[in-house]
Formats: C-alpha cells, structure tokens, sequence
C-alpha cells in the first residue's frame, strides 16, 4: 500500500534516494568520490545528492574528503560491525567444522572476510582432526601472511569471486606472499579462476601452500560475503575432490542459513 499522507509519501521518496546514494558509493570502490560522480553512478541530481550527503556528516555516515569528496564514515562501519556482532559464533560454526573433518578426515577451517588494509580474510575457527596448523611447517610470520591474503589458496578465490568487482580489483592488486607455494596462481589464472568457483559454488587449490590442497565454498549473508568454510590436507591424500566439494559447499550452505538467522533442520 503507498503512503497517502504527502508528507508520508516525501519521506518515504527521501529515504530511497538515500539508499540509492549509498549503493552508489558502495560499488563505485574506491575511498573516495566527487559529487558528480555519485550523482551519475546514483542516477539522481547532484543537488539533491548533495542534500543528502550534507544531511549524513553529522552522524559520520558520510565524511567529507580534501578536494570537495565523500567517503563512507565511521557511522556507517558501526553499522556494519553491529551486524556483525550478533552473526552465530563458534557455537554454531564448530559442530559443521567437527563433522565435516571427521568425514573427509583433514583440517576443517572457517575464514571470515576482514576489510583491515584492503580485502582479505581471518581464520576465526577450526577444527583441526589429525592435522593443526603447525602441520603445515611454516612459521607465524609466514602463517599470518598467507591466511590473511585472498590471492592465495581455494578459500581465498571462494571469497573473492563474491566480491563486488571494485573490492575484486583491490585483491588482484596486491602482491602474493613470497611464501606461497609453487601452486599459487599468476593474475590471468586467479581472475579466470573466479567466474569457475561463481559456476561451480566452489574453489580448489594444489600446493598453494606447499604440500597442501584445499577444497573451499563460500559461506554467505544473503547475497553479501560472509567468508569460507575450507579443507585442507596433504594433496597427495587430496584424491576424491567432487566429494571433498560437495560435503563443503553443504557445510557451508549450512552456516550460510545460520549465518541469515534460520535453523538447520532436525538431524535424522
């Protein structure tokens, strides 16, 4: 039903040009941008987007930038780190992790998407089974840098290939871990990587850390990156993918609905 009161029908009008500027500076990327930029990417006029954007700096939803630009404020990151906050924790996570270790008998590990210095991942649970993370033979250093970063390993393109295309173009810009292993892929290879894990629903790795495979699916809030839910183990023992990939990507649909505030279903 449409509001009939005028000033009902004003805000309501108001209040989804306000979204649409905020998409609009959500998928231009970047951290930064000119009034007339958002206006064209929002389809609105600049006045009116010029409006809306005063109306948001004092509640720091919106910044304003030297050189007359606009950015997304700590109001805004608020919101988004109170979502994330009530999102199911290692209560709900680590059973999936439990089961799906024991049944592909390898190291079941779940990444979350972290936005600290660009596009990359925290590991935040695991559930080891016969292997830990000291089985993978590299040093706290080298373990920091390659699960923090989306260009190496099947978890890595999983997450990636749900990315906006900006934030897709600030992974491919950052360099690989010079630890990586000698199945890391070059740029051709990672971006043609990701339209096969959007088709497939997951990603595989070979020796990305020397040693190693890994089988990844993303886990989602709806449409936007949540994170992965991954196995690893020796690639040598790595022999039944489709299997090792179907059990994952189930494991995370699973987390994604608990993730989206559903229940899983009865065990039977």
């Amino acid at each position: 039903m449409q509001p009939t009161d005028p000033r009902q029908a004003g805000a309501t009008a108001h209040a989804l040009r306000v979204k649409e500027v905020e998409l609009a500076v959500t998928l231009l990327g970047g951290p930064e941008h000119g009034l007339s930029e958002i206006a064209e990417a929002a389809g609105l006029n600049a006045t009116v987007v010029h409006r809306i954007l005063r109306s948001c700096l004092p509640s720091r939803y919106f910044v304003q930038a030297p050189g007359k630009k606009y950015r997304l404020g700590p109001g805004a990151a608020a919101i988004g780190m109170h979502a994330m906050a009530h999102a199911p924790g290692v209560d709900a996570s680590r059973p999936l992790l439990e089961e799906l270790s024991l049944r592909l008998d390898g190291m079941a590990v779940l990444w979350v998407y972290s936005p600290y210095g660009g596009p990359r991942r925290a590991l935040v649970d695991h559930a080891p089974g016969r292997y830990d993370l000291d089985a993978l033979g590299l040093t706290a250093t080298e373990l920091t840098a390659l699960n923090s970063s989306l260009r190496v390993g099947a978890s890595g393109r999983a997450m990636a290939a749900v990315l906006p295309e900006a934030l897709m173009d600030l992974v491919l810009a950052q360099s690989v871990p010079v630890t990586a292993g000698p199945g890391v892929l070059g740029d051709a290879e990672y971006r043609t990587s990701l339209g096969q894990v959007r088709e497939a629903g997951y990603g595989v790795g070979l020796d990305e850390i020397a040693g190693w495979g890994e089988v990844a699916a993303p886990v989602l809030w709806g449409e936007t990156l949540y994170g992965a839910i991954s196995v690893l183990k020796p690639t040598s023992l790595l022999t039944d993918i489709a299997d090792a990939a179907a059990l994952t990507m189930a494991a995370a649909d699973r987390l994604s609905l608990l993730v989206a505030g559903g229940r899983l279903p009865p065990a039977t």
